[in-house]
């Protein structure tokens, strides 16, 4: 590329960024990219995890719904900005829609949660303008699943919608950015979501790329790899206090997978992606 790797990251709350936490981490410190971030909800709906907590932030009784959803919007805000700078996050854009409760049903979140055009104009104009003339060369979004929580769903599935307007507008002034879908869950095949077609996976390959976090992090030290970002950006958010638990059992494992979408049209944009994760295997064999 011809200039600096820029990638957009969507997120749905404050803290799924540590399910990229290796691949962002690597990006932004071993490939020197631009990483930007878009978080949907403010994450006030975590207020159910919060007791544990509660003395690090003034005993406020963030457990108690009426004032976790108060305080917790705010709070998460620095615990995200706190984990950003680890994985050396550039900029973050907040989009405060509300986080009522989980819920499996896309339609339930579009309907009685988020602002569905809202969110889409607005990331519009994210990828118009967050990195300036230059545009997003990628996005990474979460890959949607029907066992996965509906907030993650709608965040992907708004993401691909929103490139898929931009694609009709065919604007050459916009950049359209590669997008990858990384996967929350340990998966053995190609992941299906049959009620969106924009969510299918392409069928060239190679479809599935692997960030692995047994890499170490320097060539000086055999002790630290990629699982221990994970877990420093894991420890920044306080008051979400089953993350790590989450972490090191529900969500266990030792490699990232990142999944190319058929919405990716053009033949050029597919050996680019496979020469990036080609680029940081070469990287990490210290």
């Amino acid at each position: 590329m011809s200039s600096t790797l820029a990638v957009l990251v969507v997120i749905a709350h404050p803290d799924d960024e540590t399910m990229f936490a290796g691949f962002l981490h690597a990006l932004a410190h071993k490939i020197r990219a631009n990483v930007d971030l878009v978080c949907v909800t403010n994450g006030e709906g975590g207020y159910r995890h919060s007791a544990p907590a509660e003395y690090l932030y003034g005993h406020l009784q963030l457990s108690r719904e009426i004032i976790g959803r108060q305080h917790l919007p705010r709070i998460r805000k620095q615990e995200l900005l706190g984990s950003g700078r680890i994985l050396g996050i550039r900029k973050i854009f907040f989009y405060d829609q509300l986080d009522l409760k989980y819920d499996r049903d896309v339609d339930v979140v579009f309907a009685d949660q988020w602002n569905k055009e809202e969110i889409i104009q607005r990331l519009e104009q994210t990828i118009r303008t967050g990195n300036g003339n230059e545009g997003y060369h990628m996005m990474l979004i979460m890959l949607p699943s029907t066992q996965s929580h509906g907030h993650h769903t709608a965040s992907g599935l708004i993401a691909l919608e929103t490139i898929d307007r931009l694609r009709q507008k065919q604007d050459p002034h916009i950049k359209i950015p590669t997008v990858l879908g990384a996967s929350e869950f340990v998966v053995n095949e190609t992941p299906t979501y049959p009620s969106n077609r924009l969510a299918t996976i392409s069928s060239q390959t190679p479809n599935e790329f692997r960030f692995d976090r047994t890499w170490k992090l320097s060539p000086t030290s055999n002790m630290s790899d990629y699982q221990t970002i994970v877990m420093w950006t894991c420890s920044e958010h306080k008051s979400q206090c089953g993350l790590i638990t989450e972490t090191l059992t529900l969500y266990s494992r030792s490699q990232e997978k990142y999944f190319y979408f058929s919405l990716n049209e053009e033949p050029a944009r597919l050996p680019r992606i496979e020469n990036l994760f080609k680029q940081l295997n070469e990287i990490h064999q210290y």
